[in-house]
């Protein structure tokens, strides 16, 4: 009798918040790369020291939760971070239509 091997799971990366401390899916987490003079919210290349945050959690982009982490850089990157979730929120309210 020949045993079939159970499916395997894609393994999936987590990594950690740097301001809650949580491990989660990498998919859910934004990133954050070094730079020369301190931390910016990564956009496109994933090159680099990185640093990652929850990015539905807005409690983890206050600078209070990230001055730990970035220090300097933690007014910049929580501003950044607001920011986005502006335009984020402008982008989901529906438009309004003629009529």
């Amino acid at each position: 009798m020949m045993i079939r091997p159970e499916p395997r799971t894609p393994h999936v990366p987590e990594r950690t918040c740097v301001a809650c401390r949580r491990k989660r899916p990498q998919a859910e987490l934004l990133r954050l790369r070094r730079e020369g003079t301190g931390w910016v919210l990564e956009q496109g290349r994933r090159s680099g020291r990185g640093a990652y945050l929850c990015a539905d959690s807005p409690e983890c982009w206050t600078e209070k939760r990230l001055r730990r982490f970035l220090r300097g850089s933690a007014p910049s990157v929580s501003e950044a971070l607001q920011t986005r979730a502006r335009e984020l929120d402008r982008r989901a309210l529906p438009t309004p239509t003629e009529g």
